[in-house]
């Protein structure tokens, strides 16, 4: 049989025995000096035990007082099988049936009853409990158990309860590899420093592997951590695969900066930090209860802390809002405390990670009304495509039917023939840059630039002055880095033009003034001989520029500008004198003269003395295009 590895817990009412249990299954005390000598265990506490096949097993003692319920509940969120523990001199308490509402509520998918303390009562007494004991927790839960009875004082049966839990374990090799291939998902139960390590953090590795020298990234801060040092069962490893209790030293992680509740993963496990959850809410004893907008505590991996509670009308969904971001995946099992209690009042599975503006909050719920009963196998990215229309490729391993691919994106096809037409009506109106048009749309703006470049390709839009419009011919965007950052300089010139190795503003010469601005590889080659006059003069020929005697460069929407406005109002044939020339332009003499000659070369005017003669007029926008 293919080794494995498993985590098993033990919940139950307080003074049942589970410490003493795991220490007879184990040969270790979970239970630190102060809780030993209380006789309660407070926190969660941690052994293992080999099976005798050679899979370490795991163990983790949950406190079974109410008081320390959302400890229990921290232990119970990665275990492949609970023991829940009754005392058979005291049978069956109100803690007892909370824990099994909590385990189920935590998708806990294996349970073993187990009766302790057998040799208080008699064989007939244990008999009747144990047929007492299955129809309450089938009823409790919808589970049949297997039950074992046993006597963690006396060693009892406990050779039994050993073979009971390896017979139940005995199907997890068929999924072990699959969880050692998913990213690794660690939630963080503890916290310390050690000396010559730094900081440690403890936890169940339910997920993925780990080894030593990872780059993971730790949430709900989003920061990128790695992998000093790692202990399995207080032995170093260089990796270590689910299901697995770790320690995982860190390098350079204040310990100030992890808490419980916190989760290791890595960048493509698709972890969210959420201040706003949206969950589907499981039966509780039969039913769904009474929901209305309430403070509750709220128990999911290993953390636990208050939410507002605010059920969606006619659903069986609710929405949780914390003050603070919560590390969370889609679908994960999650438990719905009474405030200031130990009352389950739901079971959930996140479904949305995240706030949703409130125009769009009805299909949301629509969408998630359709979901599956069994979320393991299904996609949150189908929901983020029927809700957006879109959704990065990486999201999906098969493609989805109905869509089409584009760039890093997947597009539904309704949605995108519709978002093509907002886009070319959006334009129509007036010229927008792809962060304003994105703005105007509601697309993000990775996609409005993708759908962008579509209608691009297309000939239908062309990007001029930093405004996507319609219509074809040269787009900016096609201009190579250099040709684009130098655009851009003599634009901002304005009127001054620019004069390539004069001064600019400030007294700073212009050449290193643009070539400062760019990566090492673009400075080389522009500071080349000839390379900025070269990047000049085709920017020209491309009648991005127009060059007038100097030679002095202006940007050509500028220089069109100036030209419609010297013959606003004139006929064929009339004359302009060079003062108002100077005033309608506001150019200097330095300046308009040069202006006028290229005026003269494009056509414009002829020169008459001190004044020029307006040989024609502009009709149309082609023709203010410089000759």
């Amino acid at each position: 049989m293919t080794p494995y590895r498993a985590v098993i817990g033990l919940a139950g009412h307080v003074d049942h025995g589970k410490t003493l249990l795991i220490k007879a299954l184990t040969g270790i005390t979970t239970a630190r000096a102060h809780e030993q000598a209380i006789g309660m265990t407070q926190d969660l506490g941690f052994a293992h035990f080999d099976d005798g096949q050679g899979n370490t097993i795991g163990v983790i003692d949950v406190p079974g007082h109410e008081r320390y319920i959302r400890n229990m509940v921290a232990g119970l969120w990665s275990l492949d099988l609970v023991l829940l523990v009754i005392a058979a001199d005291e049978g069956w308490m109100q803690m007892t049936g909370d824990h099994l509402r909590l385990l189920k509520a935590m998708g806990v998918p294996r349970l073993l009853v187990c009766i302790n303390k057998c040799d208080l009562v008699s064989p007939d007494e244990l008999l009747l409990l144990e047929e007492s004991l299955l129809e309450r927790v089938m009823d409790e839960s919808g589970m049949v158990p297997d039950i074992v009875s046993v006597s963690a004082k006396t060693g009892a049966n406990m050779a039994a309860l050993h073979t009971a839990i390896v017979r139940q374990l005995a199907e997890l090799p068929a999924s072990h590899a699959a969880r050692e291939q998913s990213a690794p998902r660690l939630y963080v139960d503890r916290v310390f420093t050690a000396n010559g390590t730094g900081t440690v953090l403890t936890g169940t590795l339910q997920q993925g592997s780990l080894k030593v020298g990872d780059k993971l990234r730790l949430y709900p801060a989003d920061r990128e951590v790695q992998v000093r040092s790692l202990q399995a069962y207080h032995q170093s490893v260089d990796e270590i695969g689910a299901v697995c209790r770790v320690a995982v030293g860190l390098k350079k992680v204040p310990h100030k900066e992890v808490a419980r509740g916190h989760c290791l993963t890595s960048t493509v496990g698709q972890c969210e930090a959420a201040t706003h959850l949206i969950v589907r809410l499981c039966e509780v004893g039969g039913s769904i209860r009474e929901q209305r907008n309430r403070e509750v505590e709220v128990a999911l991996g290993s953390w636990h802390g208050r939410a507002r509670f605010v059920p969606i009308k006619d659903t069986r969904l609710a929405r949780l809002i914390f003050t603070s971001p919560i590390p969370c995946f889609f679908g994960q099992p999650l438990a719905i405390i009474r405030h200031g209690s130990s009352e389950l009042l739901h079971g959930a599975r996140i479904v949305w990670c995240g706030d949703i503006h409130p125009a769009r909050r009805k299909a949301l719920h629509a969408l998630l009304g359709e979901l599956p009963d069994d979320l393991e196998h299904y996609n949150p990215a189908t929901l983020q495509l029927g809700l957006n229309g879109y959704v990065l490729t990486s999201r999906f391993d098969q493609q989805p039917e109905q869509v089409t691919p584009l760039g890093e994106w997947l597009l539904d096809n309704c949605w995108l023939a519709q978002s093509r037409d907002q886009l070319l009506a959006t334009l129509a109106s007036e010229p927008l840059s792809a962060a304003e048009l994105a703005t105007r749309v509601g697309i993000a703006l990775p996609v409005t630039q993708t759908l962008l470049q579509q209608l691009k390709s297309k000939q239908l839009i062309r990007l001029h002055h930093d405004k996507w419009q319609p219509g074809s011919g040269e787009s900016e965007d096609d201009l190579g880095e250099e040709a684009q950052l130098v655009l851009k300089v003599v634009r901002d010139q304005g009127k001054e033009g620019y004069e390539p190795g004069k001064l600019g503003p400030g007294g700073v010469e212009l050449d290193p003034f643009i070539t400062r601005k760019l990566p090492a590889a673009l400075q080389q080659g522009l500071q080349q001989k000839g390379a900025l006059q070269k990047q000049l003069r085709n920017l020209a020929r491309l009648k991005y520029l127009v060059q007038l005697d100097g030679p002095i460069y202006y940007d050509a929407e500028l220089y069109n500008q100036m030209v419609a406005a010297v013959l606003a109002g004139q006929q064929v044939g009339d004359l302009i004198d060079m003062a108002s020339l100077k005033e309608i332009t506001g150019l200097s003499r330095k300046y308009a003269i040069p202006f006028c000659l290229r005026m003269e070369m494009d056509g414009w005017v002829r020169r008459e003395e001190n004044e020029r003669r307006v040989l024609r007029l502009p009709q149309t926008q082609d023709e203010m295009e410089p000759a």
